[in-house]
């Protein structure tokens, strides 16, 4: 016998899939919103564990010292609150000159999480942090790495 209320439960989930799909996609044209529990895990990070993260996966092609410069990637110092692909004399790529967004909490958050969705056809080799309270981690100390880190959301 057919169950109605298991057809309505499958088509809401699958309604709700495809929201979701349809509220996200490339950063050139979809505007992340911060989610409330992401921001909670920014606010509550472990900066230490997110330079060592960085430390281990981010700097081999990025510098993140106030002096520092370009490598493979460009420079992170002052990342948060600037325009993507905005660092002068760096060669960005075309995918990522397209962007046009700032780097906020959401949009680093979002790019960070899944880096192939957010920018697809760019150079950066790294895939993203599946995980989010690593992602967390990794996204509060990128504010530290500023000349006036941006509060805390």
């Amino acid at each position: 016998m057919i169950n109605p209320s298991r057809i309505l439960a499958g088509l809401a989930l699958g309604l709700a899939a495809a929201c979701a799909q349809a509220e996200s996609g490339p950063l050139k044209d979809y505007d992340p919103p911060l989610d409330p529990a992401f921001a909670e895990q920014i606010r509550q990070a472990d900066l230490e564990a997110g330079a060592a993260f960085f430390e281990r996966k981010c700097s081999q092609c990025h510098d993140g010292f106030k002096e520092g410069g370009d490598f493979k990637g460009p420079h992170l110092w002052n990342v948060m609150g600037r325009k993507a692909a905005a660092r002068e004399g760096f060669r960005y790529s075309p995918a990522m000159r397209e962007v046009k967004r700032t780097w906020t909490y959401a949009t680093l958050g979002y790019y960070l999480k899944d880096t192939e969705t957010a920018v697809p056809g760019r150079e950066m080799n790294f895939v993203g942090i599946a995980d989010d309270a690593t992602r967390a981690n990794v996204v509060a100390y990128l504010r530290t790495l500023s000349d006036a880190p941006e509060p805390l959301p």
